[in-house]
């Protein structure tokens, strides 16, 4: 019988089946109190009543959990994180706006994950003016010194900023990558002991793509209670992120 981690990453492996329906399964079986294993021998259509599924992402859901996938091996210090893991952000899963990723990898800090203040998420631009970068990094370090979380991408510019001044405030920073973890081009700390952890959606060896920024920008709000643009231009992904949060009332 297959265990709770495995059925979630086959879960994250169906066909059709993205973040918001895996957010709508986590919520229908908290309410069932009851773990993923209720769905191993449910046919298409219970998934489909009880979850709110399409008939075809039922069907494929079905398929998925039949054809049982393993997880795939793990090369520490990285860690792959599922619904139910004591690091994975279980709270923050059920109720996140936009919906969380089921499989999340991560290197570094990951009790950030967990952080029980307020989490700020930031994005803008890599070649924002100087005035903009210092005002990100000065806001960082006030928001992280009054005990809040900073979260942003890995890029030059807004993201960097964010990060050191997170780092000046010690309350710590999670860095939303659009490549796989082990492409993080050597910004972790030399101190293990720093307050960094780093996440990604893509497995390990992903390279960066453009696709792949925005859908990472849709896991820094969904790591984040607000969001500050520090600088945008009129298209990009730093303006895709503001219309994002915009539509979500973030």
């Amino acid at each position: 019988m297959l265990d709770d981690r495995t059925i979630w990453y086959n879960i994250s492996l169906t066909d059709g089946l993205g973040p918001a329906a895996a957010q709508k399964i986590a919520v229908r079986l908290n309410e069932l109190r009851c773990g993923p294993e209720i769905i191993l021998d449910k046919d298409a259509d219970w998934l489909q009543s009880e979850f709110g599924l399409s008939a075809r992402v039922s069907e494929s859901l079905q398929v998925q959990i039949e054809q049982s996938i393993s997880l795939p091996e793990i090369e520490y210090p990285i860690s792959m994180l599922l619904p139910g893991d004591e690091e994975f952000p279980n709270d923050r899963f059920n109720k996140a706006n936009p919906a969380l990723p089921v499989v999340l990898w991560a290197l570094g800090d990951r009790r950030l994950l967990n952080h029980r203040g307020l989490s700020i998420g930031i994005a803008g631009s890599r070649d924002a003016h100087e005035l903009a970068i210092d005002a990100t990094r000065e806001l960082a370090k006030s928001a992280s010194s009054s005990g809040h979380l900073i979260v942003s991408g890995l890029a030059q510019g807004v993201d960097t900023a964010a990060h050191e001044g997170a780092l000046l405030g010690r309350s710590g920073t999670i860095g939303v990558m659009a490549s796989g973890v082990k492409r993080h081009q050597g910004f972790m700390p030399a101190d293990e002991n720093e307050p960094v952890c780093l996440v990604s959606q893509f497995m390990p060896n992903e390279p960066w793509s453009g696709p792949r920024a925005m859908q990472r920008n849709a896991v820094i709000a969904s790591l984040s209670d607000r969001v500050v643009i520090a600088a945008s231009g009129k298209s990009g992904g730093s303006w895709e992120m503001a219309q994002l949060c915009l539509k979500k009332k973030k």
